[in-house]
């Protein structure tokens, strides 16, 4: 059901028919089986009168003849449409469901005439019709009114208050406290970080003041810091903290390191607008019931390190009727599971039976009493599922970062080294149950560090043997990636950029005469040296062989006996070997440093 005011020449419209011989509101409900469309009229449609109104997008709306629709030689509405059922080009059709109205004139009976049929202006059939019609269309519009007060979208002022009163809230005045917090990292977002409005934090010391963000903020990509709108849960002095004292976050969202109010709080909020209040009883009615899915996600969400995405509820009503297993793929410490399973009894409807799936790190008979399991329907034991790591999917991330700078000190290796880890394992487990880890997105996370100009990666899960490793990981359906040591996971970060730098000597023939030599012989160098350095990156194998295959030289000379020498330039190593085969690693970038052209002995 849905309500829309109509305008007042609507209602002298509708008046003016009923009063002198028309018909007025001939109501139609538009739904597929209720077409055809068909009017009863008492004698033959006045086709000029015909007018057909009613809402199109919760709006009171006036359709087109001809255009939205056309009339029947039979007395059918038919709406205009295309091949496929569509509304055709241009035409506007009614919601479906909703009621549409057709007003009109007809040729009745012969000797039919109305009583009343002067509709001029003017007219005292007109003046009464316009005088009703005024307080139709007033009532009308009160009617809209009352009708959008009954709903959480479109109530506002007194209206929302009465409303929301239902669920024990009410609007926060000035009566409650108000500052900022500072949500922080040490480093740069490597991607933009969002910060939800009805994010909980409180204050880390006694006496214990809870906040919550007023704002959607987000922490962009590049910054260290953004600052939040905040108020006190509670009215009163209790909200009122110093500076520095709200260091809690109740919920910790993946990226943001701290918070902290860099002032006090104060009793000088603004009134609660009417969307921050709707934004609050939204989230007390995903909360507020029990023996629901979404009840039950949303309690165990308000517990500190775990998200709606580590959660997953199955159950097979046929084989085990009454059973819902329950996953939370987060860590719990001890505590954090006992008030886990406090919340599932408070929350679980009555007569069934939820069996937790928890990541603890406690004692086994702690939280996962064997008394849970129970048969299924067959008499079949129910598979154990407290035990093991079946909530998770190991991935390995092995990367190498290619710095953009070759002149990384060992501290600045260390500490890129650091930032690649934490970039992968933020990128990781941003992944929820069931939710795929995109190669791609792994990739960018390190790409977006400060110094990385290149990446080399392989992602996979860790019992696979053989296959791609370049390409998404899609764990199932029940099973959270992660990349933690104590699940199989691993995150390996190389730095490359261990620069080999090569010193070469060759003989160059010259091929013409009649020039100066020493210029000839040094453009010949450049040439070389060129060549070289173009394609040295390409080998994997550095032997002189090799890099002699890299020459192609023109014409105007030839090359012979090429020899050299190296040195790992970070590591401060030199080769003292001539010609001494290297195999260079992932982390290795060869470099020709130089070529000296000898001419040969005669």
């Amino acid at each position: 059901m849905s309500y829309a005011a109509e305008p007042y020449a609507q209602f002298v419209e509708d008046l003016l028919l009923s009063l002198t011989g028309g018909v007025s509101r001939e109501r139609l409900v538009f739904l597929p089986e209720n077409a055809p469309f068909r009017l009863f009229p008492p004698g033959p449609v006045v086709k000029s009168t015909l007018r057909v109104f009613g809402q199109v997008d919760g709006a009171y709306h006036r359709f087109v003849l001809d255009t939205d629709f056309a009339l029947t030689v039979d007395n059918v509405i038919e709406w205009k449409v295309l091949p496929d059922g569509t509304p055709a080009a241009g035409a506007v059709w009614p919601d479906e469901g909703t009621a549409f109205y057709v007003n009109y004139d007809h040729q009745g009976p012969v000797g039919a005439v109305p009583r009343l049929n002067d509709r001029n202006p003017g007219s005292v059939v007109r003046l009464f019709s316009e005088s009703f019609a005024r307080e139709y269309a007033v009532l009308s519009r009160q009617l809209e009114g009352v009708y959008q007060a009954g709903f959480l979208e479109t109530a506002t002022g007194r209206d929302l208050d009465q409303l929301v009163a239902l669920l024990a809230l009410e609007r926060r005045d000035r009566s409650y406290a108000a500052g900022t917090a500072i949500f922080s990292r040490n480093t740069p977002a490597p991607a933009d970080i969002f910060i939800p409005e009805g994010t909980r934090l409180s204050t880390s010391e006694p006496p214990l003041a809870e906040f919550e963000t007023a704002e959607d903020r987000t922490l962009h990509r590049g910054n260290l810091s953004v600052e939040v709108p905040i108020r006190a849960r509670v009215s009163g002095t209790g909200g009122v903290v110093p500076a520095g004292a709200v260091r809690t976050i109740h919920r910790p969202i993946l990226g943001v390191e701290e918070v902290h109010n860099p002032q006090g709080t104060q009793l000088s909020g603004d009134v609660e607008t009417d969307e921050a209040l709707r934004m609050r009883a939204r989230r007390a009615l995903e909360n507020a019931g029990q023996a629901t899915v979404g009840a039950l996600t949303g309690a165990l969400a308000s517990l500190p390190g775990v998200r709606e995405k580590d959660i997953l509820l199955t159950e097979d009503a046929i084989r085990r009727p009454g059973v819902v297993v329950l996953t939370v793929a987060a860590k719990l410490d001890e505590g954090t599971a006992v008030r886990a399973i406090d919340i599932i009894e408070a929350t679980r409807p009555a007569g069934v039976r939820v069996i937790h799936r928890l990541d603890v790190r406690a004692g086994p008979d702690t939280i996962t009493p064997t008394e849970n399991l129970v048969p299924d329907s067959e008499g079949g034991p129910l598979e154990d599922t407290l035990e093991g790591d079946g909530m998770f999917a190991p991935v390995v991330v092995k990367a190498v970062l290619i710095p953009a700078s070759a002149t990384l000190s060992a501290q600045e290796r260390a500490q890129l080294q650091a930032a690649g880890k934490d970039a992968v394992t933020a990128a990781v487990e941003a992944s929820g149950v069931g939710e795929p880890v995109i190669y791609n997105r792994v990739v960018a996370a390190l790409m977006a560090l400060e110094g990385v100009q290149d990446v080399v990666m392989d992602l996979y899960q860790s019992n696979q043997e053989a296959g791609p490793r370049h390409r998404n990981i899609y764990p199932g359906s029940t099973l959270r990636p992660t990349v933690d040591p104590e699940h199989e996971g691993e995150v390996e970060v190389l730095i490359g950029g261990e620069v080999v730098a090569l010193d070469i000597t060759i003989e160059i023939t010259l091929q013409t005469g009649g020039g100066d030599q020493a210029s000839d012989l040094e453009a010949a160098r450049v040439e070389v040296l060129a060549q070289l350095r173009d394609g040295v990156s390409s080998l994997t194998l550095i032997n002189p062989a090799n890099l002699y295959a890299l020459i192609t030289p023109p014409a105007s000379f030839s090359v012979a006996n090429l020899h050299y020498t190296g040195e790992y330039l970070t590591a401060g190593v030199q080769l003292t070997t001539q010609d001494q085969p290297l195999t260079l690693t992932a982390t290795e970038v060869p470099w020709v440093r130089n070529v000296i052209g000898l001419i040969p002995e005669s």
